[in-house]
């Protein structure tokens, strides 16, 4: 294959310059718990072997004329005992991350180069490669058969059916949080460690999936925290979806799209079991192949109108940034679930769990399982730490066991 300088945005990393804050960095966090203590030279020799699997990870981004673009550097960045905080911006002109504390290894990935599930595939691979030197496995690491061609592709464009006729709806504005912010770009993390088993009975006792049974129970503590004035509002969770679960893709970039699941309560004591109903509906409406297919044709809608192609870059981010204002109208805030992270079994006895986080400007939730233990990952910039309690609360109800709770509150 021939060696790429340079690489123009994917559809989903090109509103991201736009929408990126202080708080709102889009980067997201990807954590391993090992059974021992991260040897930092080691880490770094699994790094560069990384990097040579995964080349488009060594990129900086630019602003061009009339869009910002990836661009490969000669240097290559060096693992760092972690001193930042969780989701924080990245520096260097690097575009993701890696750091460690103690037993825990953290991937930092801007949204503009990868989602949580093409970065998954990184991550594995590094642990994998990490723990093959340090235990002297000597395995081929049975991950990752993919060509590099295809880990780099934009499979927006390839999986693309879009054409002028597409309609954009225009969303009503959802109930959005009344908290106070807190007076730092720091994200409080609370991560709730719960045991597998338990969480499927539950589900399967409403007669949902996890998915499903996670976003009512996130939605439930939020009304019981509502005004009764603001239960005019509905509540708005916006879901990602991984678009490799339905198309036949291998990128490592962004490929992905997102749609609201809502609910509207009528008073502040409202049922799980009519949340849950509600939102089946809607995942079930919205998790056809043509439904993630049309929503697959509106998000190329843009690029394909030639107007828009030529519009400057610094003008073009003002229209991103309304396109994307006008999309969260109907958010309240984002549950994503990576769904299960499996390794090799040669692998897997080295590691105790994973963590997923996301940036947000106000509250978000991040799910993903490993072995027996699914882990929910709650960022949020607000003082009060009543919708964690309150969900908490309601899965405790449902749970007759221990639920470990990590934070890095007060540190």
């Amino acid at each position: 294959m021939k060696n790429r300088n340079w690489y123009a945005l994917d559809n989903s990393a090109k509103i991201m310059p736009s929408t990126t804050t202080n708080l709102n960095t889009n980067v997201f966090r990807l954590t391993c718990t090992l059974t021992k203590d991260i040897d930092k030279k080691i880490l770094q020799e699994a790094l560069d072997k990384t990097l040579l699997e995964f080349p488009m990870y060594l990129c900086t981004m630019k602003a061009g004329l009339f869009w910002h673009y990836l661009e490969k550097v000669d240097y290559k960045p060096l693992v760092k005992e972690e001193k930042t905080h969780p989701c924080s911006n990245l520096n260097n002109g690097m575009l993701f991350r890696v750091s460690y504390y103690k037993k825990r290894l953290h991937l930092d990935v801007s949204h503009v180069l990868s989602d949580g599930n093409g970065s998954m595939e990184f991550f594995k691979y590094l642990i994998c490669t990490y723990l093959n030197i340090k235990n002297k496995l000597n395995l081929k690491i049975p991950l990752n058969d993919s060509t590099i061609t295809e880990k780099e592709k934009d499979d927006f464009k390839t999986f693309d059916k879009s054409n002028l006729d597409i309609k954009i709806n225009r969303r009503k504005f959802g109930y959005k949080f009344k908290f106070n912010k807190k007076n730092t770009t720091k994200h409080d993390v609370i991560e709730m460690h719960l045991p597998v088993d338990k969480i499927k009975k539950v589900s399967k006792k409403y007669d949902t999936t996890i998915t499903i049974y996670l976003t009512a129970v996130y939605m439930k503590s939020i009304i019981e925290n509502m005004k009764v004035k603001d239960l005019k509002r509905p509540v708005g969770v916006t879901i990602p979806v991984d678009l490799r679960s339905v198309f036949p893709s291998k990128t490592i970039r962004n490929f992905f799209y997102t749609f609201l699941t809502t609910y509207k309560a009528d008073d502040k004591e409202v049922e799980l079991e009519d949340i849950i109903k509600v939102v089946s509906e809607q995942f079930k409406l919205e998790l056809t192949k043509e439904s993630l297919q049309r929503r697959l044709n509106s998000f190329m809608f843009l690029e394909k109108v030639l107007v828009i192609r030529l519009v400057p870059n610094f003008i073009k981010d003002f229209a991103l940034k309304f396109f994307a204002m006008n999309g969260k109208r109907g958010q309240t805030t984002v549950l994503s679930n990576l769904g299960i992270i499996k390794l090799p079994d040669q692998y897997s006895k080295y590691v105790d769990s994973f963590t997923a986080l996301a940036s947000t400007e106000d509250l978000s939730l991040t799910v993903c399982s490993f072995k027996d233990t699914i882990v929910l990952g709650f960022t949020s910039h607000f003082v009060s730490k009543d919708i964690e309690r309150a969900y908490l609360k309601n899965i405790q109800k449902e749970i007759d066991d221990k639920i470990l709770i990590v934070s890095n509150i007060g540190g």
